[in-house]
């Protein structure tokens, strides 16, 4: 008969070895993504760019995500995804746990508003947005 500890230390090393395995496929997932060219990064996650626009109006976020250094996408709602590309490398997006993002009233405008990334204590990095571009959902499956 097994004792109840050893069962227990046979669990947790059980969902160690997957919580490990989990953290390195992630791991992998992300560098791939970053590597990409923005085009197809954006096709492995399902999406494809429409054309530009200069501001998303009667904006929440409620969602974000980083590509790479110099992209995000946010969505506005559950089913509005932009990306924004960003005037240059903003190397602490890709481990922020939070963003902010600048905005006139509820309008965020391209060359002029910022994502906002904290670096505690107190600071932050001002991430200054390039272009704005609607994102589609495509058929991954009918690549």
């Amino acid at each position: 008969m097994m004792k109840p500890y050893y069962l227990m230390a046979l669990v947790w090393s059980y969902m160690l070895l997957a919580g490990c395995a989990s953290m390195e496929q992630a791991s992998a997932e992300r560098e791939k993504l970053e590597s990409e060219p923005l085009p197809q990064a954006l096709a492995s996650l399902g999406y494809e760019m429409e054309a530009s626009v200069e501001q998303v109006t009667d904006w929440s976020l409620y969602n974000w995500q980083a590509i790479n250094q110099t992209a995000l996408i946010i969505w506005v709602d559950a089913f509005h995804p932009y990306l924004f590309t960003l005037r240059q490398r903003c190397p602490d997006l890709l481990f922020a746990q939070t963003i902010g993002v600048s905005n006139t009233g509820s309008t965020i405008n391209a060359n002029f508003d910022s994502i906002v990334v904290p670096n505690p204590p107190g600071g932050g990095q001002d991430c200054f947005i390039d272009a704005i571009y609607p994102l589609r959902k495509i058929d991954k499956a009918g690549q």
